[in-house]
C-alpha cells in the first residue's frame, strides 16, 4: 500500500470536486479506496473523511445520489461499491446498450419511418403521425430522427405537423441548424398557403 499515492489521489480528488470534474473525482476516490484495501490505516481516515464529505456537497453527485453519505471507518468497501455504481451510472457505462439491441432499436426506427412517409405519400397524417410516435419510443439519441419526420410531413405539405417535430427535436438540442433551418422554411410555407 502506497500511502503518500493515496493521500495525493484523494487531493486531487477534491481539486477536481472544486473544478466540477465529478467523475473524475469519483474515479480517483474509488482507486484510493481499492489501493487501500478493506482496511486503511489510521492516519489515512481523516483524508477519505474530508474526501467524502467534500464530495457529499458536491451538487453534481447529489443530483445522482441525492442520499446521505458519509465516511465510518468499517464501511469502507460498501462506500466503494456504491461510489463504483455511481462512476459508471455518471459515465453512462449502466446505460449502454449491446451490439444487438442497438442494431433493433435503428431497424424498428427506420422502418417507422419508411411506413410513415408511405402513409403520407396516402394522405394519411393521421396515421403517419402515430406510426412517428410509435417510432420515437424507440428513440435514445439519433437525433436527426425528428429533421427525416418534419420533412416527410412538409413534403404531404403538413406544414403544422412538420412544426411539432421540429420543436421536439429543438428540445433535445437546441441549436441545430438544419432544425431551426426546416422551422424556418415551415414557417414561411404556412404564411404562403394562409395568403
Amino acid at each position: 500500500m502506497n500511502v503518500r499515492k493515496i493521500r495525493e489521489d484523494l487531493g486531487r480528488a477534491r481539486a477536481c470536486l472544486k473544478r466540477n470534474e465529478t467523475p473524475r473525482a469519483l474515479y480517483l476516490i474509488v482507486t484510493a479506496f481499492k489501493e487501500t484495501g478493506s482496511n486503511p490505516p489510521m492516519d489515512l481516515r481523516g483524508d477519505f473523511r474530508e474526501t467524502i464529505t467534500a464530495l457529499a456537497k458536491d451538487e453534481d453527485f447529489r443530483r445522482e445520489y441525492p442520499g446521505p453519505l458519509a465516511y465510518q471507518p468499517g464501511n469502507e468497501r460498501d462506500l466503494c461499491n456504491l461510489l463504483v455504481k455511481l462512476y459508471k451510472s455518471i459515465q453512462g457505462q449502466e446505460k449502454q446498450e449491446d451490439y444487438e439491441t442497438t442494431l433493433q432499436r435503428k431497424l424498428g426506427l427506420d422502418h417507422c419511418l419508411k411506413e410513415g412517409r408511405a402513409l403520407l405519400a396516402q394522405g394519411k397524417a393521421s396515421e403517419a403521425d402515430a406510426v412517428f410516435m410509435d417510432g420515437l419510443k424507440n428513440f435514445r439519441n439519433e437525433q436527426a430522427v425528428f429533421g427525416l419526420m418534419a420533412k416527410a410531413h412538409m413534403e404531404a405539405g403538413e406544414y403544422v405537423r412538420a412544426l411539432g417535430y421540429i420543436k421536439k427535436g429543438l428540445s433535445y438540442v437546441k441549436d441545430d441548424p438544419t432544425l431551426l433551418e426546416l422551422g424556418q422554411i415551415c414557417l414561411r410555407k404556412r404564411e404562403e398557403m394562409k395568403r
